[in-house]
C-alpha cells in the first residue's frame, strides 16, 4: 500500500513498510519482532524489545511481506518461514482486545450510553454529541436499521460488532444490544482500532 504522506503529518520515527516500501510514522505501521526460537511475532503494541520490521496496515502487504520472505531478510535470516494466516489472527485478535480495552475505559470514564433505547434517544436529540454508535451483530434487523439511519442523519459513525453478549460483558451488564459513546479522544482513538479490524475482515 503507497499512500503519500504529507509533510505537516510527519511526526516522530519514521519507518519503511518491508513489503511496498512506502515510508509513514511507526505508529501507523504494524510492528514485528522475532521471538529466541526464530518466530516472527506481531508486537502491535510497539513495546517488546529487539530489532522490528513493519509493513502497512494492510493484508495486501502482509501477504507480499510472507510472500518475498521480506521478514526472513529483516531478521538478517534468523525468521523461520512465517505463516500468513496465522499471523493475520493473531493481529486480528490484538485489534480486538484493543477495542474491548478502549470500551471499557470509556464505559469506567462514563463517556457511553447503552441499550436501545438508550442510544435511540441520544441520536434523536438537537446537537447530538455522539461520535460511534455499536450495534450488536444478533440485534434484529429492524432495530438495526433504525439505529444505522437515525445514525446516517447525525453523521455518527454506526457499526455492526460483537454480539449482544460480548458488549454486556465489556459494560458489566446482561445482554446490550447497542452501545454509544460522546465525541473525544478515546472515541477517536476507537473509531481508528474499528476501522483497522473491519479492514481486515473486509480484506480477508
Amino acid at each position: 500500500m503507497t499512500t503519500a504522506i504529507m509533510a505537516d503529518e510527519k511526526k516522530g520515527p519514521q519507518r519503511s513498510c518491508v513489503a511496498c516500501r512506502s515510508i509513514n510514522n511507526k505508529d501507523q505501521l504494524i510492528r514485528y519482532v522475532i521471538d529466541p526460537g526464530g518466530r516472527v511475532l506481531v508486537d502491535y503494541r510497539q513495546k517488546l524489545p529487539g530489532r522490528g520490521a513493519y509493513t502497512c496496515f494492510s493484508l495486501q502487504c502482509i501477504a507480499a511481506a510472507v510472500k518475498r520472505k521480506a521478514f526472513q531478510r529483516s531478521f538478517s535470516g534468523l525468521a523461520h518461514p512465517v505463516d500468513e494466516s496465522s499471523l493475520v489472527l493473531d493481529l486480528r485478535g490484538m485489534v480486538e482486545q484493543k477495542i474491548v480495552s478502549l470500551l471499557g475505559m470509556a464505559r469506567k470514564s462514563g463517556q457511553t450510553v447503552s441499550g436501545t433505547n438508550m442510544v435511540t434517544d441520544q441520536l434523536r436529540k438537537k446537537g447530538c454529541a455522539l461520535a460511534l454508535v455499536l450495534v450488536a451483530k444478533d440485534i434484529s434487523s429492524a432495530i438495526g436499521t433504525k439505529l444505522e439511519n437515525l445514525a446516517q442523519r447525525q453523521n455518527v459513525e454506526c457499526i455492526h460488532m460483537f454480539d449482544k453478549e460480548k458488549i454486556g460483558q465489556i459494560l458489566g451488564k446482561e445482554e446490550i444490544s447497542a452501545l454509544a459513546l460522546a465525541s473525544g479522544a478515546l472515541a477517536e482513538a476507537l473509531l481508528t482500532e474499528l476501522s483497522r479490524y473491519r479492514q481486515l475482515v473486509r480484506e480477508n
